[in-house]
């Protein structure tokens, strides 16, 4: 295969681990396996980041046009507001936006991901709130209630593969955050991932992967608890594209560090 010639596998020591010349070489690897399923969850940008391309546009750019002919279509977690649920639907979003902090370009990222899957051929789906849906996600106080709000989109997202599937659409894409598609969630976050009841349904078609931006995450203490994240940092920053395996279905991919001028 083209991705096992360019990639190098380290010592023993650190099992797992793959580098590879780009980030296209690294996806064709995860690839190989033709999931029924390919989650795939971003670290994303928040305000205040540094200025280096997010996750959402790589993944469009590098790691989307591999995909044409071998995904039938995308489900994104996203969902469009359309104003008929009055003062829930502006508190619901606004309490969403502030709590993820996202900045302003991620909406015209998401659109451009969305028009980049079309063209490949790829049928689209986001998501659809009610006005029940959009009440629950928020506490007696207004404020976003996290645990709801993250088993809801679970839930919507969960709905929206088994649709799809419905639909003859799959093998099928899902873009989202890195949390709802874990396989092995932490305790205390089963209720809001997927991963476990979808590779069920596959019957172990199903692959998580990560996409991490060097720049992003450098400083996430959970992450610095990983045997692998040190190691990666490394790597990515003498320019490779890391390719991690944390689990016979878990793949983290670490993009090689944006080169400053």
């Amino acid at each position: 295969m083209i991705a096992a010639a360019l990639s190098v596998v380290l010592a023993a020591s650190d099992a797992g681990i793959e580098t590879f010349v780009d980030a296209k070489a690294a996806f064709a690897r995860v690839l190989e396996v033709k999931p029924a399923v390919l989650a795939v969850g971003e670290y994303h940008e928040i305000e205040g980041a540094p200025k280096v391309k997010s996750a959402v546009k790589r993944f469009t750019l590098e790691l989307l046009p591999s995909l044409k002919g071998r995904a039938g279509s995308l489900v994104l977690e996203t969902w469009m507001t359309t104003g008929k649920c009055g003062e829930v639907e502006k508190q619901a979003t606004k309490a969403v936006q502030e709590t993820t902090k996202r900045p302003a370009t991620t909406e015209d990222e998401l659109t451009t991901l969305l028009g980049k899957a079309y063209d490949l051929g790829l049928a689209n789906h986001i998501l659809l709130m009610s006005c029940d849906e959009y009440k629950s996600m928020l506490g007696d106080d207004g404020e976003l209630d996290g645990e709801k709000s993250l088993t809801l989109v679970r839930h919507k997202l969960e709905d929206k593969a088994l649709e799809v599937k419905e639909k003859g659409e799959w093998p099928l894409v899902i873009y989202g955050g890195a949390l709802h598609n874990d396989l092995s969630p932490a305790e205390g976050f089963e209720a809001v991932t997927f991963g476990p009841s979808l590779m069920r349904e596959t019957k172990g078609s199903y692959v998580e992967l990560d996409l991490l931006v060097p720049e992003y995450v450098e400083g996430d203490d959970d992450l610095k608890k990983e045997p692998w994240f040190a190691e990666a940092l490394k790597l990515s920053a003498k320019g490779k594209t890391v390719l991690v395996t944390t689990g016979p279905s878990s793949r983290v991919l670490m993009f090689s560090r944006t080169r400053r001028r």
